[in-house]
């Protein structure tokens, strides 16, 4: 008499683990939190958006006889904010790009374009002034953070 012997998983095994896999994965993206490290690397592009803007106006600034770029049009005076304001063209905010005394403006002289927020698309998320001190301040509201650079 030969005795067949059956080669397999049975069904209650394929379960067991399918389940443990389940169980797993679940934990895995629980501890990565894919939310939250794209928030926290938006944030950073923030941080390197205010440190070019920065640059740009510490740039200009350096050309200029230490006068801060402004819109204006008269190089007696200046209209740099001394409150934070937003950046961009829109009521209210200040038009960074085409700030500058000469005729040299920061867009395209200094800066190809002034960045935009990596969520919202749109640079009026940025904020700048210059302090009582002198100092420039640029700030973001960023998703984990604020974000903000005083020079």
């Amino acid at each position: 008499m030969k005795t067949k012997i059956i080669e397999g998983f049975t069904l209650f095994e394929l379960l067991l683990v399918i389940a443990i896999i389940g169980i797993l994965s679940t934990v895995l993206v629980v501890v990565i939190n894919p939310g939250r490290q794209l928030a926290k690397a938006r944030d950073t592009q923030r941080e390197t958006d205010i440190l070019a803007i920065l640059g740009a106006i510490y740039q200009y600034t350096s050309e200029h006889s230490g006068d801060l770029p402004d819109t204006d049009g008269d190089p007696l005076t200046s209209n740099f904010p001394t409150s934070l304001t937003c950046i961009g063209s829109s009521f209210g905010c200040f038009d960074l790009a085409s700030a500058g005394e000469t005729g040299e403006t920061i867009v395209p002289e200094y800066m190809a374009e002034i960045p935009t927020d990596p969520k919202t698309k749109t640079s009026e998320d940025y904020l700048i002034m210059v302090d009582a001190n002198g100092r420039l301040v640029a700030s973001a509201s960023g998703e984990t953070r604020t974000v903000t650079f005083t020079k």
